[in-house]
């Protein structure tokens, strides 16, 4: 089964169409489905939206956090909730192309994690601002100079993982930023990765979530995973706790 992640947090002009877009492009596959929406308390009802979808449809399964938020902490409460072995993150806004979400899910059958990258060959940051594409730029040259990163764009949002990759560093990773993949990526021990392009797209509505406290946690991983690999036998990302 493919368990689609959507975290979300004011994205009410945008998750009912999402929802529908992601159903049709999977509901004639090979292999079942699910839609998690993890919704962080809304304000502008997003959660109620998709929740009276999910009583039309058992394939929505809807969540609200109330005392906790962030994303990466999101997503991985909707891969502790997930029923399917390939699991898929990707933003509820439109930004991410759904129709690689198929390709993903397929490519998870021999890899263990297939990272969306605007960054590598077929990728394109689109109209991607410029303070944004900037920031994204210095963050992956900052992971390329702490780190070993085995893949171009570390910063993505969009990505499908196994279920063995969740069980593998669930007990090692502390979630807390907005870079999810970048904490899994050093954290996890596989070589089974595959990148494939794609073009980050226009938000029809509302408003980035990027602002200075996405850089701030950011940055706050980078001292974190660092630390850890100095005094708690962190081998360049790679985890000794097996």
């Amino acid at each position: 089964m493919i368990s689609i992640i959507l975290p979300t947090y004011n994205e009410s002009g945008n998750i009912k169409k999402v929802i529908h877009t992601i159903t049709d492009l999977l509901k004639n596959g090979k292999e079942s489905f699910e839609i998690l929406v993890v919704d962080d308390n809304s304000p502008d009802g997003t959660f109620q939206i998709a929740q009276t979808m999910s009583l039309y449809d058992n394939r929505i399964r809807v969540f609200k956090r109330v005392d906790v938020k962030g994303l990466s902490s999101a997503v991985y409460f909707g891969f502790a909730n997930a029923l399917g072995n390939k699991l898929i993150v990707a933003d509820a806004d439109f930004q991410h192309d759904y129709t690689k979400i198929p390709v993903i899910a397929n490519l998870l059958d021999d890899n263990q994690i297939v990272v969306a990258s605007r960054r590598n060959e077929n990728g394109d940051y689109g109209n991607f601002p410029f303070l944004r594409k900037a920031i994204s730029i210095l963050a992956t040259k900052l992971t390329n100079l702490f780190f070993k990163v085995p893949i171009e764009d570390p910063m993505s949002g969009f990505f499908g993982i196994t279920k063995t990759i969740y069980e593998e560093t669930i007990s090692i990773l502390k979630p807390r930023g907005y870079k999810i993949l970048f904490e899994i990526l050093m954290t996890t021990q596989t070589k089974k990765i595959k990148e494939i392009g794609y073009q980050f797209g226009t938000r029809p509505w509302g408003e980035s979530k990027l602002d200075s406290k996405v850089v701030f946690y950011f940055l706050l991983d980078i001292v974190s995973i660092k630390w850890n690999q100095m005094f708690w036998n962190l081998d360049d990302g790679i985890s000794t706790k097996h």
